[in-house]
């Protein structure tokens, strides 16, 4: 079932899901920002033992409780993917939180026909990455995002030159 095909109801939850994934999205945006300026201090402490980073969101989604395979004894998961934050340091390298408009299926604007819906990134990513269903969109009940950080140190090793004694 296409977004076109559904009712008004399935359509207005698919718009609340894409809104909320933005709000995600901005606050995502916040929490790394925060992060990387905390660990870029850190990097560049020469003091400091950590000397690189890695942070990555992974965002899952999952049935709703009253879903027919909703399950208290199995996995739940719809769908997930994940989005490196790191590259939020160089501002025209990551797409998150941005105004930019992701809609490639043309889809119209609910209540503006002549428009197209303007959808966010995580929403592109669902329908256009993942992969998921339409219809099965309408069945996700809670989302989980996960910040996930690595630190990182790197120690290079090096042989003495040729003539140099220890």
């Amino acid at each position: 079932m296409y977004p076109t095909e559904m009712d008004r109801e399935q359509r207005l939850f698919l718009v609340d899901l894409n809104n909320k994934l933005f709000e995600i999205e901005k606050q995502l945006k916040k929490e790394a920002l925060e992060i990387i300026d905390t660990l870029d201090k850190r990097i560049h402490d020469q003091l400091d033992w950590i000397n690189y980073y890695e942070i990555e969101a992974m965002v899952e989604f999952f049935l709703k409780r009253d879903d027919p395979q909703f399950s208290e004894y199995e996995d739940n998961t719809l769908a997930e993917f994940s989005e490196r934050l790191s590259f939020l340091k160089c501002a025209n390298e990551s797409a998150l939180a941005s105004e930019e408009n992701w809609n490639n299926l043309s889809l119209p604007n609910l209540d503006h026909p002549d428009q197209q819906e303007h959808h966010c990134l995580f929403y592109n990513k669902l329908y256009d990455h993942v992969k998921i269903k339409w219809k099965d969109m309408l069945r996700i009940g809670d989302i989980w995002v996960n910040i996930n950080i690595t630190l990182l140190h790197h120690l290079k090793l090096s042989l003495e030159k040729e003539g140099e004694s220890g």
